[in-house]
């Protein structure tokens, strides 16, 4: 999958699961030459939701936290270049510190994690590995450290046990080790709080992966890897949209599915648009989240309505 793609994908799962604990911003941009942060994280002291569920996710981000996210393997220059934002933001830190007044001894510079599926053997040489760092943190396998004022980590995703514990962090992995985490994620119960999340933003990711032109051997892989995601997202979201119609009477309930994937794939909705909307029969509404991977355009959209109306 095309390193963008990947990126917009973790920007924005990670913000939607980690806005209840702390300020999260993507995207950060620095002063000078462009250069830009996929995932910038400051925890909530006074959150008062734990981060206990998100197990290993969780106690990474128990402090000020930079992620950088690779769907393939990282080079030497990947590293080089994440520890250049790294120093970048706090020299850019430092410098609004002093523009208030404040002390640049008093800022908390994170810590910058490097999420890579596999590390080479000449990399991991160069690290140390977690189970001899200095640290409060049973980090375990997977896991690896800079010198202790690089202030950086690579967390290595296949080579993560597998337990609930690394859950939130297999999900990023590649073929085998992705769909494992994805039965995982299934057996969860229906009412653990970032299950129906998470589902919600892999299958938005295979309709967008299978919506695209010119689809590259990488992204059929991952298409196919995240179609069973996408089907029992869409089974369960239709149960629960038939289930609240019934209970409720709201054509709401038969139709939310629908206009929450439009929205994703084309963006705001016209008033049209979402009147042709509701007034779908539960039938129709199914068949259109099942032709939408097909349906490229707004007009090819319409012509859908014209022709199943």
């Amino acid at each position: 999958m095309p390193r963008k793609l990947h990126d917009s994908f973790v920007k924005e799962w990670m913000q939607e699961l980690l806005t209840d604990f702390g300020t999260v911003e993507t995207e950060v941009e620095l002063e000078g030459e462009v250069c830009t942060i996929d995932v910038l994280f400051y925890p909530d002291p006074q959150c008062a939701y734990p981060l206990e569920p998100l197990g290993l996710f969780g106690r990474i981000l128990s402090q000020p936290t930079l992620i950088e996210a690779f769907r393939n393997a990282i080079s030497d220059w990947d590293i080089r270049n994440c520890k250049g934002k790294l120093w970048r933001l706090e020299g850019e830190l430092r410098r609004r510190a002093k523009r208030d007044g404040r002390s640049p001894h008093c800022i908390r510079p994170p810590l910058l994690w490097i999420i890579t599926p596999t590390l080479s053997k000449r990399l991991q040489a160069r690290f140390v590995p977690a189970a001899t760092h200095a640290s409060k943190h049973n980090w375990g396998a997977g896991v690896y450290f800079l010198l202790e004022g690089e202030r950086t980590a690579i967390l290595v995703i296949h080579q993560l046990p597998k337990t609930l514990e690394t859950l939130w962090l297999r999900l990023l992995g590649r073929g085998s080790v992705q769909k494992e985490a994805i039965d995982t994620l299934f057996g969860l119960p229906k009412d653990h709080p970032y299950r129906t999340q998470t589902l919600e933003h892999l299958s938005i990711l295979q309709i967008n992966l299978k919506a695209r032109q010119n689809k590259t051997t990488d992204i059929e892989e991952v298409i196919m890897g995240l179609s069973p995601v996408y089907e029992r997202w869409r089974e369960e979201t239709l149960s629960q949209g038939r289930q609240e119609g019934r209970q409720e009477g709201r054509q709401e309930g038969r139709t939310s599915l629908v206009e929450l994937l439009l929205t994703q794939k084309f963006g705001s909705l016209s008033d049209r648009m979402t009147q042709k909307i509701t007034q779908l029969t539960r039938q129709q509404c199914e068949r259109l989240a099942i032709a939408l991977g097909g349906i490229p355009t707004i007009d090819a959209l319409n012509l859908w309505f014209d022709e199943n109306s």
